[in-house]
């Protein structure tokens, strides 16, 4: 009677692992799309879902490719390495492109607790009176009611799409940024390749693979066989 750990892994043939393979490569694209997509606070809670439910299938697909304990671990991390420094590298680049010093007036401020203390909201409106995208912040400069009717200058992205940022940004690491979510593609991909390899090795030593097309008997066989019937 074999134990859980003495069990053996359920082997695909070939063509299933190569085609596994195919899909699971191609999995920091989707990231990377996705990161970029929770940079808005309009999408940022469809991207966390979408993010959750894309890294969960990936790691599957990995699995499924080479069941190994350090399969799941190593895309755990670089999966959301990748989604992470992408988000943040396009957020850095777009505002340092077309980020412009903006002027802006807290019109309302107020405070509500939290697990770790209490947390500041303050609503802000442009002192040129041009609409202003994402003018609900939270911390930021943002120091209770005392700072309602107070102005301050924030880095506001004109397009809409990221949400006012500090006038003293550093956006200095953008370098290492881009060089962080390379070296997570390149790692991913590494491990793609090595757990393709693990699963086209389980399919050559386990010829019973399910999926895998049985041997025909040749015709010599078969004409044997009908000789014997006789």
């Amino acid at each position: 009677m074999t134990t859980a750990g003495s069990r053996k892994n359920v082997a695909w043939p070939p063509h299933v692992v190569r085609r596994l393979a195919r899909i699971a490569a191609l999995a920091p694209l989707l990231m990377v799309g996705i990161g970029v997509l929770g940079t808005s606070p309009d999408w940022f809670p469809a991207a966390l879902i979408l993010g959750l439910l894309t890294v969960a299938l990936a790691i599957a697909v990995l699995m499924a490719t080479a069941t190994r304990r350090w399969v799941f671990f190593a895309g755990l991390i670089i999966q959301l390495a990748v989604v992470l420094g992408s988000g943040l590298v396009f957020q850095s680049a777009l505002m340092q492109s077309q980020g412009r010093r903006t002027e802006v007036r807290i019109t309302s401020a107020y405070t509500t607790e939290g697990k770790t203390g209490p947390i500041y909201h303050c609503r802000l409106k442009r002192t040129d009176g041009r609409p202003m995208a994402h003018a609900d912040i939270v911390g930021m400069g943002c120091n209770g009611t005392e700072d309602a009717g107070t102005t301050e200058d924030l880095l506001a992205d004109p397009s809409g799409w990221l949400a006012p940022q500090p006038a003293d940004a550093d956006f200095s690491n953008l370098p290492v940024g881009v060089v962080g979510v390379g070296v997570a593609f390149g790692l991913w991909e590494l491990t793609v390749w090595r757990t393709r390899r693990i699963g086209l090795r389980e399919a050559a030593a386990n010829p019973t693979a399910p999926g895998r097309p049985r041997d025909r008997p040749s015709a010599d066989n078969r004409s044997k066989k009908k000789r014997k019937r006789r």
